[in-house]
């Protein structure tokens, strides 16, 4: 019994730290010092929803505290059930509720960039794109997946893999020495990855960038992903409510 009533205080006192810690961070801010102030920030998705499911936290933040002109290149339609043209409607209306302007969506449609979970990416041409849109918009920080993508999605990976890439002695000098940060989403296991608020502690102890949403924040997130009908469904709707990525946004700096 007094095993069970110390387990039962512990796992309490816990949660009542974590939605502190919470309170907190929606008060005071998230850590992200490291980008530089007024800049503009490119996000680059693989597909339309992926900025709701996995950069809601990061897109709020941005676009209210940071005052920053935020753009979103979409490299597919997520054709991969027939549903492109869908998908393309619902993505601007779900950037609507984000706060992104329509001005700012690229969405392309490229034959070599069909959505596939299994299909890599050409990291040459994802390389290109990325290069070109900084270069022409002015682009201050990147934001997009690391190596496992968050859902192990191959297109997500790829993304990360052209983003390295760019970095690398193979790319032009111009690209590697300008001021353009990187930032690249952290990947969790599977039990952090729906622990939604508890794994607030543990997320903003070890990353040296963060985003949290804040309740208006969320439940912005929420009307977002519900525009998109077509995705919308019960695994999703369960995911949209115990993922940590409603909740907060992690990042790694690749450069």
């Amino acid at each position: 019994m007094d095993e069970e009533l110390t387990l039962f205080l512990i796992l309490h006192t816990f949660a009542a730290l974590c939605f502190l810690l919470y309170i907190l961070i929606s008060l005071y801010g998230s850590k992200s010092k490291v980008i530089p102030p007024s800049s503009r920030a490119l996000i680059v998705i693989a597909h339309p929803d992926d900025e709701v499911m996995f950069f809601g936290p990061t897109i709020a933040n941005l676009t209210r505290d940071h005052e920053m002109n935020v753009h979103l290149l979409v490299l597919s339609r997520g054709n991969f059930r027939g549903e492109g043209n869908l998908r393309k409607m619902e993505l601007y209306k779900a950037a609507e509720a984000l706060s992104i302007s329509k001005d700012n969506i690229t969405l392309l449609n490229y034959t070599k960039l069909q959505d596939n979970p299994k299909a890599r990416w050409s990291e040459e041409l994802v390389a290109d794109i990325i290069y070109q849109y900084v270069e022409s918009q002015d682009i201050g920080v990147i934001l997009s997946f690391d190596r496992f993508g968050v859902s192990g999605h191959k297109n997500h990976s790829s993304i990360y893999n052209a983003l390295l890439l760019l970095t690398s002695e193979e790319r032009s000098q111009s690209f590697r020495s300008n001021n353009t940060r990187i930032l690249v989403l952290n990947s969790v296991n599977i039990l952090r990855k729906y622990s939604g608020i508890f794994d607030l502690p543990m997320s903003y102890a070890l990353s040296p960038i963060s985003f949290i949403a804040s309740p208006k924040d969320w439940i912005n997130i929420q009307k977002a992903m519900m525009c998109y009908g077509s995705q919308y469904v019960w695994f999703r709707k369960i995911y949209m409510i115990f993922s940590r990525y409603i909740l907060i946004n992690t990042y790694d700096i690749l450069k």
